[in-house]
């Protein structure tokens, strides 16, 4: 049951998003995406703090932040435009035939350390995709390079000499026009929230008011930018069109699903929901006003049977989980040669008020989240703990309990049999992966070091003493939360069959 204040925030949002998406500006908005990562609006609300309104300083010097942001990125944008125009490969596809399109994250320096491009996210689909004759087609969004557009050109080589695979880039299709247009969003977008400033009438009003400032410096245009790209893949393709879009409902996914939605009566977009909902995310909800307002795909694929999604008027079906199928073929043994793992997020601080938790426990094995590096924990190195980059389900064969933070991973590992302690902060909003079925007997929560050691013991004595129920609840976790991606799922789930 979803926790009634969340519900509250998220009608709230909801009303605003009404008219506020009529314009495709606001699309780009963080405060409207509903995520508790891109504005503070829902903890805030939840904490129901009291919010002082913005001073004329705050104002300006959120404003000059957004410009300074949004000009180098615009520049990065901009450079990439024109390396690929003079070095990029240009598709050769058929608009007229039926094709998928893929439109997946490419991280560029993943696929420049690897010197090819190895997809990560529908793991398994390709081979189903020919074994039924389906041409398809990558388009990427690129992640990685707004720092240093330099690194494109590596990408380019690599993809250039690419035989197996067509890639669609999206500066392949935006003209000059499409770059001024860009150009005309960044500076009119700040002017353009003053359009949502609420009466403040009440605290969520006054919150909103905050946010839509203070959340200024981290907004870029990039959603607006997809929207442009879906308007010409619209336009391009006049065959049946199958888009097979990894989705967390980011702004990014919104403004493209509108574009293509509003111009394409023949497409069809897949959204593949594959990773791990939780039901305080509220930016994975979709609601009815987002399929009113044409943000949607057609069809979203679940990763599981949880589905904390509120509406009625969206297609939701079984997808699979494609990222997950280790936990398939993982069995677990409860025996003594085996010792904690700790698994930190990519969220620097989680990590940092995990390491501060745990820091009297020695020996400790830790593993680093992929987008972080070792650097920014050197505060808490010690001698005897061992970083390592093994390979998580390797990993697991020697973990008896595993201790991190309120991410996915403690999901992951439940539903493999290996008791979690999680670590989260009393201060923050806590964004919980697990449901209460299992508390206390598989998994559990502290938001301090008072009691984590009693805790962890209790974990390890009961998963000791009821092998048979921690089988249950495990197998519980993994029936609920995944589907096997085993071909035939995969063809049902895109109806290939």
């Amino acid at each position: 049951m979803k926790n009634v204040e969340l519900i509250e925030v998220s009608n709230y949002l909801d009303r605003i998003k009404k008219y506020a998406y009529k314009d495709i500006a606001h699309i780009e908005n963080q405060v409207l995406s509903k995520n508790p990562y891109a504005s503070n609006f829902i903890q805030n609300s939840l904490a129901d703090k009291q919010l002082k309104k913005p001073s004329n300083l705050f104002l300006c010097k959120q404003i000059f932040l957004y410009y300074a942001k949004n000009f180098v990125i615009f520049f990065s944008y901009l450079v990439c435009y024109i390396l690929f125009n003079l070095l990029g490969r240009k598709s050769k596809i058929n608009y007229r035939k039926d094709i998928y399109l893929i439109d997946i994250f490419f991280n560029v320096d993943n696929i420049i350390n690897d010197g090819s491009f190895n997809d990560s996210y529908f793991i398994g689909l390709y081979k189903v995709l020919r074994n039924n004759n389906k041409e398809y087609i990558f388009l990427p969004r690129l992640s990685g390079i707004d720092k240093n557009p330099l690194k494109f050109i590596k990408l380019l080589k690599i993809l250039n000499h690419d035989k197996k695979n067509l890639y669609l880039f999206e500066y392949e299709l935006l003209n000059l026009l499409d770059i001024l247009r860009i150009l005309v969003f960044i500076l009119k977008y700040p002017i353009k929230q003053f359009e949502l400033f609420q009466k403040e009438n009440s605290s969520l009003d006054k919150n909103f008011n905050y946010e839509l400032i203070n959340s200024l410096s981290s907004t870029s245009f990039k959603a607006y930018a997809r929207y442009l790209v879906g308007e010409k893949v619209s336009k391009l393709f006049t065959g049946n069109l199958i888009i097979i879009s990894w989705q967390e409902f980011q702004n990014l996914e919104k403004a493209f699903n509108r574009a293509i939605r509003e111009s394409n009566t023949k497409a069809k977009i897949y959204g593949c929901e594959f990773v791990i909902k939780m039901e305080g995310y509220l930016s994975l909800h979709i609601t009815d006003m987002d399929v009113d307002l044409l943000v949607t795909p057609h069809t979203t694929l679940m990763n599981g049977k949880y589905n904390y999604s509120d509406s009625s008027k969206h297609n939701f079906q079984n997808g699979v989980s494609l990222r997950y199928e280790n936990i398939f073929n993982y069995s677990y043994s409860n025996d003594d040669e085996k010792s904690a793992l700790v698994l930190l997020s990519y969220d620097i601080k989680e990590s940092q008020n995990l390491l501060k938790t745990v820091r009297h426990i020695e020996p400790l094995k830790i593993k680093l989240h992929p987008v972080t590096n070792e650097h920014q924990f050197n505060f808490y190195n010690k001698s005897n703990w061992d970083v390592t980059y093994d390979n998580l389900y390797d990993l697991f064969n020697k973990t008896n309990i595993v201790i991190t933070t309120t991410s996915g991973t403690a999901l992951e590992s439940v539903a493999c049999g290996i008791s979690v302690i999680m670590i989260a902060s009393s201060e923050t909003f806590v964004i919980n992966p697990l449901v209460d079925y299992g508390k206390g007997k598989i998994w559990d929560i502290v938001y301090n070091q008072d009691g984590f050691m009693e805790k962890v013991n209790s974990l390890l004595v009961y998963s000791k003493d009821n092998p048979e129920e921690i089988d249950s609840i495990s197998n519980w976790y993994r029936d609920n939360f995944f589907i096997e991606p085993t071909e035939i799922n995969i063809s049902k789930a895109f109806e290939l069959c």
